[in-house]
């Protein structure tokens, strides 16, 4: 047998690394189960809950969303929909209002400027959250549209210890880049919920997430947690940091439907902001992000080496193979747990090529000394 060389053997370690992982997910995913929800409940037995949205310049988003929320199966008189307009320069605030004026249980507030020294969205929710009422709190964005049975999946999945949970986003398909988005935000999710179910707190999604009103308050709320560009993260930390369970739910119920990242450079700057948001993970996310990032690098060099003629052991090719099978059986079962259509094989072969372009790109942006774009606002 040839003796493979240094290089080879680096390939060879990363690349079993990253296959081991992924036989990991595989697993989890076919043994995940969500709690479903109990449609025998009384109306009288569900508790009141406030659904928040923070928006900025969302002219073209908020109406959809206040109307799949305007749809929602829960009784309307335990419901609370709490708008904060973040300083848009368009007619977000104006929409919202409108809505506020047809519907006694949707309220509009205007954010100010502050001196609280947070910012973005987390300036927003410490400023409506004073206006929440009820035992739980659902957020979301002004850019997604939930499924009607929003509420009642979540809470299904929230038992006593549970303190936040976080249900499933994708993006809406419109197009190519929104189909290739659809299928990464979905396996994303797919990930945190392995992540989850195997006993580690991961993160809540900031637009598809319940909190527990106790849980809240004991972090002291968005005013007393320290800025953090991902504030979803960071409430979802400062709630485990107190003691408290977690849960990442996948299902049809707790499904919402995101507007897609318009412009590859706008889709560089979210995944930058979720990447420096990340910095206070432990240690081990960044041991698996150095892994992920470390099989498309040396998938790059592998190819690379082939179109130019350097002489490799053709063997290793059938990691970046299984890898791909691993992964297309996954987005599959993910799109299963989700009662959606799933992607053909010749979109989950282009899929491959497309998460290889993005995650190299997204390595090299976030070492560049540029400020994190977000909301036509820098970071």
């Amino acid at each position: 047998m040839e003796r493979l060389n240094l290089f080879e053997i680096l390939i060879l370690t990363i690349g079993i690394s990253y296959i081991l992982i992924q036989c990991w997910q595989t697993i989890t995913l076919f043994r995940y189960k969500s709690k479903s929800i109990n449609r025998e409940l009384n109306d009288s037995e569900l508790p009141t809950v406030s659904i928040l949205v923070a928006c900025r310049n969302e002219e073209n988003n908020i109406e959809n969303c206040l109307h799949s929320l305007l749809a929602l199966n829960y009784p309307k008189d335990k419901l609370n929909i709490i708008i904060g307009n973040d300083q848009s320069e368009d007619r977000t605030l104006e929409i919202a209002q409108k809505f506020e004026q047809e519907y006694s249980f949707i309220k509009a507030v205007d954010i100010k400027e502050d001196h609280s020294g947070l910012k973005a969205k987390a300036r927003v929710m410490a400023q409506i959250d004073r206006h929440a009422i009820g035992d739980f709190y659902l957020i979301t964005d002004a850019d997604v549209c939930v499924n009607s049975n929003w509420i009642l999946g979540l809470l299904a999945n929230m038992n006593i210890k549970i303190g936040v949970a976080s249900g499933t986003t994708m993006v809406k398909s419109a197009g190519i880049s929104g189909l290739f988005q659809e299928i990464d935000w979905a396996y994303f999710m797919g990930l945190l919920n392995v992540i989850s179910y195997s006993g580690v707190p991961a993160t809540a999604v900031g637009n598809n997430m319940i909190i527990r009103k106790d849980a809240y308050w004991q972090t002291g709320g968005y005013s007393n947690i320290r800025f953090s560009i991902t504030e979803d993260y960071k409430l979802y930390k400062e709630v485990c940091d107190k003691g408290w369970k977690w849960n990442n739910i996948m299902n049809n119920d707790v499904l919402g439907h995101s507007e897609k990242t318009k412009g590859f450079i706008p889709l560089l700057h979210q995944r930058k902001r979720w990447l420096s948001g990340g910095k206070e993970l432990p240690w081990y996310w960044w041991v698996l992000f150095a892994i992920y990032g470390g099989y498309y690098f040396i998938s790059i060099l592998l190819i690379s080496m082939i179109l130019t003629g350097f002489e490799i052991n053709y063997c290793l090719l059938i990691i970046p193979i299984f890898k791909w099978l691993l992964q297309s059986i996954q987005i599959r079962k993910i799109y299963n747990h989700l009662s959606q259509n799933p992607p053909n094989i010749i979109n989950l072969l282009i899929y491959e090529f497309y998460l290889t372009i993005i995650t190299i790109s997204t390595a090299i942006f976030f070492i560049l000394p540029i400020k994190t774009n977000w909301k036509d606002r820098r970071y």
